[in-house]
Parts: structure tokens; C-alpha cells; sequence
């Protein structure tokens, strides 16, 4: 909400106090704490209309109505609040006084809305990142297309880890008939410290443009000391001399497994 208090201000000044009267006691006034709240409802009702963008008519005709509704739930008169807009008028330290505390109300007002906006953007944010695939650990892109992305483009891949158990990768991939790979396969690499690997490849792709599921698994040897996984989506002998393939939904996963079940 955008608050310009001394522009409303003086707009309903302008509006009640055109019948000067000078000599108004404080007794006939409103009691101030009552007052300050008819100006809020007024500032609210104002803001309202001029969002509607309305024609200078209507929007006359709709800050009448707007007034009188405001004047009856505050159990007021029109002549009441204009005896009291004359009062103020003609007490500008009493008025000050009243200014700031429109001004204080609104600024609250606008921190917590603005506070609300902030937490319902967190909240928004936090919903999406609990709707993400955590256990997917590919980190690449996830959609390929050979040789645009590479004429003998493998799809290498590192994660660093130490965690032990059953990792899987699987990837959707069609080849072309006219795909110049040789021996094209899916591979996947334990790393351990002491410079050993583990391996498992998944092969026999066939070459008819259409997409095939492949998959390939690898337990981690849990007398050593994991440092990564890696390996290739597709790889390839090194006759190779071009690819022609499209690979889609590629997926890392990783499942614990318990040393003492298996």
C-alpha cells in the first residue's frame, strides 16, 4: 500500500472545512482517538477508489458514499466531523499531533504487509525446494543431443562421496540408425582411495530412433574408502567417430545399504 497522508489530508480539508468556522470548542469536536480512526477508514477508502481508476464522476459519487458509510459506523454526523476538521484547521499543533499518528499507523501497516509478502515468498520457496527430487544426485544438465552437444560427447561425470551403498544411473536415450558409435554403453565407476575401482556397464543399445530405458547399477565395497562416483552416460570404444543419439532424464541415485544385511 502506498501512503500519501498529506495528500488525503488535505484533501478532506479542502472537502469539510470550506464553511470557515473559527470559533468551534473542543467540546463539539469528535474525541481524538475516535477521530484518528475515521481518518483511517477515510485514507483506506480513498486508496481504494483511486485504484479502481475511475472517472472523476464516479469517483465523486463513490467518495460520498464511502464518507456517509464511515460517518454512520462511527456513529457520527457529517457536521460533526466538519466542526472537528475546522477545529484541527485552526489548531496546527493538535493537528501535527494526529499527522503523526496516521503516519505511525501506516507505516506499521506497511511493515507487516510487507512482512507477510516476505514470509509467504519464504514459504513459496521452501514448498519448491520440498517438492525437488533430493535424491537425484546428477548434477548436469539433463537433456542431451548428440553431436550438437558433442560428436563424441560421452557425458563424463564426477560426484564427490564418501557415502557407501548401491548407486544407479539411468538415462532415456535414443539412438539414430545412421549413429557411428562402436560398442556404445552405459558405465559406471566406484572410486576408492587407494587408487582401485569398481565398474558395471550396461551395453546392447539398439540403433532405431526410438528411446530405451537404461540402467545401470554399482554396490561400493565397503572395506575401502569411497572418494567418488563417476562414469558416462554414453560411452563408447575409441573406433568411434561420431554419435548420433538423444538423451533425456538422466538420473543418479543413491540408496544406503547395511553392511550386516547383505
Amino acid at each position: 500500500m502506498k501512503i500519501s497522508i498529506p495528500f488525503i489530508l488535505s484533501v478532506i480539508i479542502f472537502a469539510f472545512a470550506c464553511n470557515e468556522i473559527s470559533n468551534v470548542k473542543k467540546r463539539d469536536t469528535i474525541k481524538k482517538d475516535k477521530f484518528l480512526k475515521i481518518l483511517i477508514d477515510i485514507h483506506l477508502a480513498e486508496g481504494t477508489i483511486s485504484t479502481l481508476h475511475l472517472d472523476i464522476n464516479q469517483n465523486h459519487r463513490d467518495s460520498v458514499s464511502l464518507y456517509n458509510f464511515i460517518f454512520k459506523k462511527h456513529n457520527v454526523s457529517r457536521t460533526d466531523f466538519e466542526h472537528t476538521i475546522n477545529y484541527y484547521t485552526y489548531h496546527s499543533d493538535e493537528y501535527v499531533e494526529i499527522y503523526d499518528s496516521l503516519i505511525s499507523y501506516f507505516k506499521h501497516l506497511n511493515q507487516t504487509i510487507q512482512k507477510k509478502v516476505s514470509t509467504d515468498i519464504e514459504n513459496e520457496r521452501k514448498e519448491g525446494d520440498n517438492k525437488k527430487d533430493t535424491s537425484n544426485l546428477w548434477q548436469l544438465k539433463n537433456e542431451w543431443q548428440l553431436p550438437e552437444d558433442g560428436k563424441k560427447n560421452p557425458i563424463a561425470f564426477k560426484i564427490e562421496t564418501e557415502k557407501h551403498g548401491e548407486y544407479s544411473l539411468s538415462a532415456n536415450i535414443k539412438l539414430f540408425p545412421d549413429d557411428q558409435s562402436v560398442n556404445q554403453k552405459m558405465t559406471l565407476i566406484a572410486n576408492y582411495s587407494d587408487g582401485t575401482k569398481d565398474l558395471n556397464t550396461a551395453g546392447s543399445m539398439v540403433k532405431d530412433g526410438k528411446f530405451e530405458l537404461y540402467t545401470v547399477n554399482i554396490i561400493t565395497d565397503n572395506e575401502k574408502i569411497l572418494k567418488s562416483i563417476s562414469g558416462y552416460v554414453l560411452d563408447h570404444n575409441i573406433q568411434t567417430k561420431s554419435k548420433h543419439a538423444h538423451i533425456k532424464d538422466i538420473s543418479l541415485k543413491y540408496t544406503e545399504k547395511n553392511p550386516d544385511s547383505e
